[in-house]
């Protein structure tokens, strides 16, 4: 006969068996109670996220506004930099807008090289809800420390004495020219000696065969517009805006129309007066760092002769050589070289 101490053990150790299973029980449903609650949340959110930046995205594209910061970052990076230029047609659409309202884009930019448009890089640009526009240029550059310096001012438009020297740079790419055969074409930067219109520069540079792509105006930096500046000898070097060719936007800033060039009279007058609108429009519409540097420039420019001091332009090899005969040119510096593409005027 089974003893009364046995039989409690056995219901004892019964009901320790049971008290584990339900435990068990208990805790996987509690996991799944929790992982289900935290997946509804989760999925909540998405719902939330969505029924918020649907409409968001929406109007941003519909309205015109990825459009004008695609168009803002675009004036600011062709009107300050020599020899670069955006692709805005690629650029159509890229701008993007997150939940914080921050803005942001990226573009390729390349340099005109004969009749390539030769890939250097990219800009990203990003402006947040209350803050200014900041971009940066990632080029790729072929060589450390490549030389990126500013046009040099003609020293007339500071008041000050024109010189005929000739600088260690042409020399040195003059030098460099000769030793290159004929078959290949190159984008070339110069100043001229004195400041004069960009129809008078348009003139002297009809007489070879290159085209224009840039041409810095004087906008009364370091005379009656404070900017930080270098010198190096009797040359003054100073970041300026550039005329760049001819752009028209349509009401919703999308590119509309255009010239390829500063090349010809018509192209030169569009130009100028698109540069008008540009730096005006940009003001306006733009929160960027030299904003009132830009209003000082732009009133020096209105109430004075519209002055350029220099000229990005491409061309066969033998022609780049021929203009460093030009006395009113100097301080040449070359920005690509590329195997013949050309259609020859």
């Amino acid at each position: 006969m089974m003893k009364k101490d046995d039989v409690l053990s056995e219901w004892n150790q019964s009901d320790e068996q049971v008290d584990k299973k339900s435990a068990k029980k208990l805790v996987w449903r509690t996991r799944l109670s929790i992982s289900f609650t935290v997946l509804r949340t989760l999925l909540f959110i998405f719902l939330i996220y969505c029924l918020y930046m649907i409409p968001v995205s929406v109007y941003y594209d519909m309205s015109g506004k990825a459009a004008e910061f695609d168009r803002l970052v675009s004036t600011l990076v062709e009107t300050r930099n020599p020899g670069i230029a955006v692709d805005k047609y690629g650029m159509r659409h890229s701008a993007e807008i997150n939940p914080l309202l921050t803005q942001s884009t990226k573009a390729t930019l390349y340099r005109n090289v004969g009749d390539y448009e030769v890939v250097v890089g990219e800009v990203t640009a990003k402006k947040w809800l209350f803050g200014s526009i900041r971009y940066k240029l990632d080029l790729n550059n072929k060589y450390l420390n490549e030389d990126s310096s500013s046009y040099i001012i003609a020293p007339d438009l500071l008041g000050k004495p024109i010189s005929n020297d000739k600088s260690e740079s042409e020399l040195m790419i003059a030098n460099q020219l000769e030793k290159i055969e004929d078959g290949y074409v190159a984008q070339a930067r110069f100043s001229t000696r004195k400041g004069m219109s960009p129809q008078k520069l348009n003139e002297l540079i009809s007489e070879y065969d290159v085209t224009v792509h840039q041409m810095p105006v004087f906008g009364g930096e370091t005379t009656e517009v404070e900017v930080s500046y270098g010198r190096a000898g009797q040359f003054t070097f100073a970041q300026t805006l550039m005329l760049r060719p001819f752009m028209e936007y349509d009401n919703k800033n999308r590119p509309s129309a255009s010239y390829h060039s500063l090349t010809g009279e018509e192209a030169i007058e569009s130009s100028v007066k698109q540069f008008y609108k540009d730096i005006e429009w940009l003001i306006e519409n733009g929160n960027y760092q030299e904003q009132d540097i830009d209003k000082q420039r732009l009133a020096y420019i209105k109430a004075n002769d519209f002055q350029v001091f220099g000229a990005m332009v491409t061309g066969p090899i033998r022609e780049i050589e021929r203009l460093l005969e030009e006395e009113m040119f100097h301080n040449f510096q070359l920005g690509g070289i590329e195997v013949w593409n050309w259609t020859e005027k």
